[in-house]
């Protein structure tokens, strides 16, 4: 439990932001879990009080999931408690998960999956679709009364546009360049400099410890910084801004033409957000996904 030890990016009296409903009574706790870190946030009679970050948490990757999420309710006394959880794909799975959090903290716990609490921060309780890119991607939607979702399949079968699909299209293109199949030499030499090791190396410890995502997602930032100089940077790109366009799409054609949000550390690259807004017509989130997770908390408690 020692890696439990979440830290606090200080106290806070923030005011929600404008269109997320109010007020919120008690101590309520979401929990935004992801790839690179755990998000949270406690808000206390309608106001942010504090925020933390926590070691990252995926429902299929985390052995102590359970334990891991009972620590960061209990250590902030909070009355409700929602938690938006990547990698859950079954209802049941969270149904279950919410009941066995909410007997061992004593207080009701609402676990749901990482793009519902998306959706609920970007656009309170209007419609609308989530697009997420950070370590993995996907789409979450609701049209006021159905769910839909595309993508979120994990970094095996899917994450495109991620910034562990764009860190692998990255590596593979210094790897062609030094194969003498294409790619380019600034790509393979700040691949190279950022991995700290020749590809030889990134290519055992990919291999190696194929669930250390952050391997490849470290490379994310070296294809966003020479987008705008490097055609095969450029070329990865505009093809991650059209794979999570594709995501928001899919959710589309199930639920309707709704308003667009896109959120996650690949979408606050520019060269990347410009094109995927010029394709959905996409706006920035209202909050971020961990004050979506206590309003999942709210309505579980209201």
């Amino acid at each position: 439990m020692n890696n439990m030890a979440s830290r606090s990016s200080g106290d806070q009296q923030e005011s929600l932001p404008a269109g997320i409903p109010g007020p919120l009574p008690g101590r309520l706790l979401g929990i935004d879990a992801g790839g690179s870190a755990t998000r949270v946030v406690l808000i206390t009679e309608g106001k942010i009080v504090r925020r933390l970050v926590a070691p990252p948490m995926n429902a299929l990757l985390t052995t102590d999931l359970a334990d891991r999420l009972l620590a960061l309710i209990a250590a902030e006394g909070a009355t409700a408690a929602g938690i938006g959880l990547p990698g859950l794909r079954s209802p049941i799975v969270a149904e279950r998960l919410s009941r066995e959090l909410a007997e061992l903290a004593g207080c009701p716990v609402q676990v749901t999956s990482d793009g519902q609490a998306a959706v609920l921060g970007a656009f309170g309780t209007a419609p609308g679709i989530a697009v997420f890119a950070g370590t993995g991607s996907g789409a979450t939607g609701c049209d006021g009364q159905r769910w839909a979702r595309a993508g979120g399949h994990g970094f095996l079968l899917g994450d495109e546009g991620s910034a562990y699909w764009i860190g692998r299209a990255a590596a593979n293109a210094a790897l062609r360049w030094e194969d003498g199949m294409g790619g380019s030499a600034a790509l393979h030499e700040a691949v190279v400099k950022t991995a700290g090791t020749q590809l030889a190396g990134l290519v055992e410890g990919v291999h190696s410890h194929p669930a250390e995502r952050s391997r490849l997602t470290m490379l994310a930032p070296v294809v966003t910084g020479l987008a705008a100089t490097d055609a095969a940077a450029r070329q990865i790109a505009d093809q991650a801004a059209v794979h999570l366009a594709e995501l928001a799409q899919a959710v589309r054609r199930a639920l309707g033409p709704l308003p667009v949000c896109g959120l996650g550390g690949v979408l606050r690259a520019p060269v990347i957000w410009d094109s995927f807004a010029r394709l959905t017509g996409a706006v920035r989130p209202l909050a971020p996904p961990e004050v979506g997770a206590a309003l999942l908390a709210w309505r579980g408690h209201a």
